[in-house]
């Protein structure tokens, strides 16, 4: 358990180090927002296609771990050619492969440690937070940074962070990643007969088979995220526009992040209470007001308030869909399902967020963005209240170890 804690920090100090000044990097080597908003899609659709393959790959092939250690490789060489003085094609390659590699680490670790708890909300919530508590550190120590040394620094922070992720991961114990490939060669021998058929889509595909209703979920996730990403994408934007640097932007969004903390444990006392889809549409309408504050607000110093308040509320909309995915599918797709809702929620709806987001930005300011962006977050939230499963609750047990089987 003191290493899988050490691999949650580790996996927020590089969201810390990195993900969080992507834009004003970018800003800086002079992209416009349009640019911004093509180049971060266009690593949104490699992790978008990329994730559904790891979850496949962690499931059958090789085991998270592996498979987690492996993708880590990639995002971390490619990381220099952001600070590199290269073409802007070249730029935007180095950011797909980034969105490819760097993009399932969350959702492996979570695969990793899911099917091992036995009170899922409740200790999901406390290993969570301490990735949210790596990023903030990340953000305000590297914006401090920054300051001084220019955002060309960012990928050797990120190099750091990644190399603590593979000794982390290395160190986690390998007793279910076993299990998973003497699983997956009984299946290809033959010999467990108990094992379902996949189709042409593999581990994605059945999951989709044996619970039907994953595609509304995941319907809701792609609103909700249209207005999350907008804001991840843009605010930094905004706060540069209003005269901010690095060290508020550090700040803007280490507060965020370290909002999650106490909003993981808030979430997890809620959701045993009232259950996911209305902690969902809560959560959902509160960062939308957030959103809409960005609009009106024209000072950095009042944004770092709003900033720490979305925090909370993103920290009720992740737990609950995480929660969700862990219950109605088996632990054997546990992988495949954790991967498949962040390809959807950092993937398919990122992808929407920032092409648009980057249009919106450019002809019609914050107004535009931020404004889309949270009539976004309530559709979602209101599609889940019907697409989560009406009697859906915490689970007291580890709900992947207790539902083996179809719904």
């Amino acid at each position: 358990m003191r290493w899988l804690r050490a691999l949650y920090v580790s996996n927020g100090l590089a969201v810390g180090a990195l993900f969080g000044f992507v834009p004003v990097l970018l800003q800086a080597k002079g992209f416009d927002p349009a640019l911004i908003g093509l180049t971060t899609s266009l690593g949104s659709v490699a992790y978008t296609l990329a994730l559904p393959v790891w979850g496949h790959v962690g499931d059958v092939i090789s085991g998270p771990r592996r498979a987690l250690q492996i993708a880590c490789l990639p995002a971390a060489i490619f990381s220099l050619g952001l600070g590199a003085p290269l073409p802007v094609a070249a730029v935007i390659v180095c950011q797909i492969v980034i969105g490819a590699g760097g993009g399932p680490i969350m959702a492996l670790t979570d695969a990793m440690a899911l099917p091992a708890l036995t009170d899922a909300a409740r200790e999901y919530a406390r290993l969570r937070l301490l990735s949210s508590a790596g990023a903030a550190g990340g953000a305000i120590g590297c914006g401090i940074v920054y300051s001084q040394t220019g955002y060309m620094a960012a990928p050797f922070l990120y190099i750091a962070t990644m190399a603590l992720t593979l000794i982390s991961a290395q160190f986690v114990p390998l007793g279910r990643d076993s299990e998973r490939r003497q699983n997956a060669r009984r299946a290809l021998d033959g010999r467990d007969r108990l094992s379902p058929e996949r189709g042409r889509f593999g581990s994605v595909g059945e999951a989709f088979r044996i619970r039907p209703r994953l595609v509304a979920v995941l319907l809701s996730v792609i609103f909700v995220f249209m207005g999350v990403m907008a804001s991840g994408t843009y605010i930094s934007l905004r706060i540069a526009d209003l005269g901010g640097g690095a060290v508020e932007i550090g700040f803007a969004n280490g507060l965020a992040w370290a909002a999650e903390v106490p909003g993981l444990i808030l979430a997890g006392w809620l959701v045993a209470r009232l259950g996911t889809r209305s902690v969902l549409l809560a959560s959902s309408v509160g960062f939308a007001a957030c959103m809409l504050s960005w609009v009106v607000l024209v000072d950095a110093s009042p944004i770092l308030v709003t900033r720490f308040a979305s925090g909370i509320f993103f920290a009720g909309i992740f737990m609950s869909l995480v929660l969700t995915i862990a219950r109605i599918l088996p632990e054997r797709l546990q992988s495949t399902g954790q991967t498949l809702l962040q390809a959807t929620c950092y993937g398919l709806a990122a992808i929407l967020a920032n092409l648009l987001g980057g249009l919106l930005y450019a002809k019609a300011g914050a107004l535009g963005v931020f404004g889309v962006g949270a009539v976004c977050a309530v559709i979602g939230g209101l599609i889940g209240l019907v697409a989560l499963p009406r009697d859906e609750r915490a689970p007291t047990s580890n709900p992947a170890k207790s539902v083996p089987g179809a719904a």
